[in-house]
């Protein structure tokens, strides 16, 4: 498990999250959404499949198929969400 910070710049907000770094990075992404829409009380229906994932001081967006370990993703990892 890694802790990640993922901002939302449309919100104005950021979350740290913990995800299993062996997990396809979709579905920790559908996760995430999920969580930040209850918290902001938000609606995706059923878009979770357009957002990205963009790696801050990498300055690349992340393979929605491969997992946090294979998109070089560690704990402190700040990731923008859009």
């Amino acid at each position: 498990m890694i802790i990640i910070n993922v901002e939302i710049p449309i919100m104005g907000k950021d979350y740290d999250f913990q995800i299993d770094e062996n997990v396809p990075l979709y579905e920790a992404q559908e996760e995430i959404a999920e969580m930040i829409c209850r918290r902001q009380q938000c609606r995706m229906n059923g878009q979770e499949h357009r957002l990205i994932l963009w790696d801050k001081k990498r300055n690349l967006m992340l393979r929605r198929e491969g997992t946090a370990l294979e998109n070089g993703l560690e704990t402190g990892s700040e990731l923008l969400m859009a």
